[in-house]
């Protein structure tokens, strides 16, 4: 559907007059700006607060170790709250972005008249950059595996005593190749992290030609 199509539609859905600028044009424009602005806050308000729980749980994962070797019957249930906490971060910033996704959809189709096209166009002098919110969402995926894999290993540790009768060095080698898997496959993961989506937004600042 053409764009100008578009905006006729959501014109008549919004009840504005027509397509143009007028008082209600005007003031929707600069409400959907404020609610943008609120989402963005309180998406990192948010993320604060479940890092907090995150810390919480590192934390007692810590004082559950005695000499260093953590205690697998308290270290479960300090898996289990980094698990939900990690996954109620990762819905919550979801649902932050899908909000915030939401009033930028609006500031999309009232800016023209009143303010040119500021939003949609994004000037560039380098590379793209990865997404923010998805290089958070991917670091709280990656806590979530983990807080998963502590799990798992203290439950293994609980079901198969025999399990602790591993002599220091293979214990010892066995957590230190686990740990630099996981940081290995993490940190390539997140530096994957996807581009921030400006497809049809970009140009470049030099000459304002369309940048691919």
């Amino acid at each position: 559907m053409q764009e100008e199509e578009l905006r006729r539609i959501y014109f008549e859905k919004m009840r504005f007059p027509a397509p143009g600028v007028s008082e209600a044009h005007r003031a929707a424009l600069e409400r959907a700006h404020d609610l943008r602005r609120f989402e963005i806050e309180n998406y990192w308000r948010r993320a604060t607060y479940f890092w907090g729980f995150q810390l919480v749980a590192f934390t007692a994962l810590a004082l559950t170790a005695d000499h260093g070797a953590i205690f697998p019957p308290l270290a479960l249930p300090v898996a289990v709250l980094g698990v939900l906490t990690s996954l109620a971060a990762i819905r919550t910033a979801r649902g932050s972005k899908f909000w915030q996704e939401n009033w930028e959809a609006h500031v999309d189709f009232l800016e023209d008249e009143v303010e040119g096209r500021l939003h949609k166009i994004v000037l560039m002098k380098a590379a793209l950059q990865p997404s923010v919110s998805k290089v958070n969402e991917r670091l709280l995926i990656v806590l979530a595996v983990g807080w998963t894999a502590i799990f798992a290993l203290a439950s293994l540790v609980i079901l198969f005593p025999s399990l602790l009768t591993l002599s220091h060095d293979e214990a010892a080698a066995l957590q230190v190749g686990l740990a630099f898997v996981a940081l290995l496959a993490g940190s390539g993961w997140i530096w994957e992290s996807p581009l921030s989506n400006i497809k049809d937004r970009a140009y470049l600042k030099d000459d304002m030609q369309p940048f691919e």
